[in-house]
């Protein structure tokens, strides 16, 4: 007996090494020919069915083959789908996509019965199906969102059907404002902020860059958000009480993101962080074109309002004239200068310390630019030396006279030729 059972054993051992080496030629005669010397193996019937429809024939009693030997092989289910919706037999389709995913608890069934649905325009199972998939989904979610924003553009019916996982959160609204206008993404930049942790930091500060210029307000409150949540440094801004100016003691090293400084002079001037100390130091190597932005940062206003804004420094140069000032103007940070500016201040002097203030008028305006400039006086050389900036801060300025102590802009042009 001992002798016969190995002798059935190494038969089938044989077939089952002739079977394979047919179904490794992958073409269509090779196939056939392992399905029936291994007629059990549903891998053979499913290679076999696809080499068929690739020759026009109809693979379908493969396919129902491969799914009566290898039931909970979700893959055989799809493959009957596909075929059925070619045949236009939607109600066989359907059905074999629901068996697919009671078989197959992961991702890829569901993600086929939701382009399923699409494609017939079935919406409300569209959505459930949408939200199963994204509770399954892993890596790359972005087809899923073109999918459902095609289904509906409104991103708040995708909302809806996120799961509560805050990994999904964040890559949709990533999603969006790489993909769609920004203000697509406000409702979910709110929402994000609220809870936000250190992770959502890098894409909730470029939201702000995105919006500065666009929805200001929004930009704000985004902003304050991650200041009131401790993710970023720095206090709340209240343009309506007079706090404008971000990180106006330089505690912490500009950012160039959002509200906070941004230092864009690298070529011609040195910025540094004096140790133990708070404030800024900006070594000016002589080199600079005649005029240029040393330290920007954007300034929220309330329209109406007037503001005071101070800066106290250190110079240390061998020219008279610094060329160095303190000025507001229009627009987002960033652009350039074309008209004039709302206001600014007298040209920083030689002197070891000096305080220097400007006021100006929102009027409509939402946002502004705080700028340090360098901008060399007509008939002067280019001055080379070190500004230290110990502290910028802004207040709501109360009534004055006609005269105002900033620089009137004729005045200014003279100033600044």
């Amino acid at each position: 007996m001992m002798l016969i059972g190995l002798a059935i054993l190494a038969y089938y051992s044989i077939l089952s090494a002739l079977a394979d080496v047919s179904f490794r030629e992958n073409n269509l005669a090779a196939l056939r020919r392992a399905v029936a010397l291994v007629p059990a193996n549903a891998a053979y019937h499913a290679l076999l069915a696809e080499h068929q429809e690739a020759a026009g024939e109809n693979p379908d009693r493969e396919l129902e083959i491969a799914t009566e030997l290898s039931p909970r092989e979700s893959r055989y289910w799809v493959r009957r789908s596909f075929r059925a919706e070619i045949e236009r037999n939607y109600a066989d389709s359907e059905k074999f996509l629901v068996t697919a995913t009671r078989v197959d608890r992961g991702f890829d069934p569901r993600w086929a019965l939701m382009n399923f649905y699409f494609r017939r325009g079935r919406t409300p199972e569209f959505w459930k199906a949408a939200k199963e998939a994204l509770e399954m989904s892993y890596d790359d979610l972005s087809p899923i969102f073109r999918l459902c924003l095609a289904t509906n553009d409104d991103p708040q019916a995708t909302r809806l059907v996120l799961p509560a996982r805050r990994g999904i959160l964040r890559a949709f609204f990533v999603w969006l404002i790489q993909n769609r206008p920004v203000e697509s993404s406000k409702a979910l930049a709110d929402e994000l902020a609220s809870s936000s942790g250190p992770e959502d930091l890098p894409v909730l500060a470029d939201y702000c860059d995105r919006q500065l210029g666009r929805d200001n307000e929004s930009a704000l409150a985004v902003w304050n958000t991650l200041c009131r949540r401790k993710l970023l440094p720095f206090r709340e801004l209240a343009p309506g009480n007079g706090l404008v100016v971000t990180n106006g003691n330089f505690s912490a090293e500009p950012s160039n993101r959002g509200f906070d400084w941004r230092f864009g002079a690298d070529q011609f001037a040195v910025m540094s962080r004096p140790d133990g100390d708070k404030g800024i130091s900006i070594d000016i190597n002589g080199r600079q074109p005649d005029r240029l932005i040393l330290l920007e940062e954007d300034i929220p206003l309330s329209p109406g309002r007037k503001y005071a804004v101070t800066v106290d420094y250190d110079l240390a140069g061998d020219q008279s004239d610094s060329g160095l000032h303190l000025l507001v103007a229009g627009g987002p940070a960033g652009e350039t200068n074309t008209d004039d500016p709302i206001a600014t201040s007298a040209v920083f002097s030689t002197q070891d310390q000096g305080t220097e203030r400007i006021t100006f008028q929102a009027l409509k305006r939402e946002v502004a630019r705080l700028q340090l400039e360098y901008r060399r006086t007509a008939g002067t050389i280019r001055w080379k030396g070190a500004v230290r900036v110990h502290r910028v801060i802004s207040a709501l300025a109360q009534p004055l006279p006609a005269e105002s102590d900033s620089i009137p802009l004729r005045a200014a042009a003279r100033v600044l030729p």
